[in-house]
């Protein structure tokens, strides 16, 4: 008699559909699922490499985007500070000096061109918060405006120094000695001249005269007057005319800034 096969050895029943070619192929297919899922893993990680290499480039680009930024807000707030004063700072312009004797002279054509090179004397009114933020220090507040603030570019009080000297030297009718004044003024004109020293190279002929027609390289004076008069105190000359006559015309002799 035929033994009963045991549990182990039990003919397993294919289900519906299934077949013994279905069964062999099996292991290839599990095999060729996990290939597939190798190749996912791999492109995934591939692809989320690429995505964190971008965002770090678009990072970057950023971060130097900013630098580059503020750097240029810098140089333009340096540019346009003092609404282009810093740019008058530049030595951009060539002079020839030549001989102006007669604008030393006693003459009305001198007392004209000192007049015309003084004009306002450099008085300017400028907005106090303004002035603040851009770092001036602290000055007087303008009398006919309570939120301005008054200044003076500092080359008109050493031509005024230097027209004072002119005056008292040249003139048949001088204005009132006052030795400590013309002290004070040849001593400003010397501190000027030291601050700002002309590194020119001048030429000599015959090793005692120096030629004066050479070439300089000066900031624009022009330019200066034009910002001046953007920021005039408007109301300096008639403030200064009222308050000398109410003291009978003393200031006018230690005024650093009429001609």
């Amino acid at each position: 008699m035929f033994k009963s096969k045991s549990e182990d050895a039990e003919y397993k029943r294919l289900s519906e559909g299934e077949d013994f070619e279905s069964l062999e192929n099996e292991p290839l297919q599990k095999n060729k699922r996990l290939t597939l899922l190798e190749k996912s893993s791999r492109d995934f990680s591939i692809i989320h490499t690429a995505v964190l290499l971008i965002e770090a480039t678009l990072c970057a680009l950023l971060i130097t985007g900013f630098i580059a930024l503020h750097q240029a807000k810098q140089a333009l707030r340096q540019e346009t500070s003092l609404d282009g004063l810093s740019r008058l700072a530049s030595y951009n312009t060539s002079i020839k000096f030549q001989n102006g004797s007669e604008h030393m002279a006693d003459s009305r054509d001198a007392d004209d061109y000192w007049r015309d090179l003084l004009g306002s004397g450099g008085v300017i009114s400028l907005d106090t918060e303004w002035a603040r933020n851009q770092g001036l220090r602290p000055s007087a507040q303008s009398p006919t405006d309570s939120s301005q603030s008054i200044y003076q570019v500092d080359v008109f009080h050493a031509l005024h120094c230097l027209n004072s000297i002119r005056q008292n030297l040249m003139s048949k009718t001088p204005p009132p000695w006052d030795e400590a004044h013309m002290l004070h003024c040849l001593d400003y004109v010397r501190s000027q001249l030291l601050c700002h020293p002309d590194l020119t190279l001048v030429t000599t002929n015959d090793l005692e005269e120096f030629v004066l027609d050479e070439t300089h390289r000066c900031r624009d004076y022009g330019a200066v007057v034009e910002w001046v008069h953007r920021h005039r105190w408007i109301e300096f000359p008639e403030w200064l005319r009222t308050k000398s006559e109410k003291n009978h015309g003393h200031e006018a002799i230690h005024n650093h800034t009429m001609a």
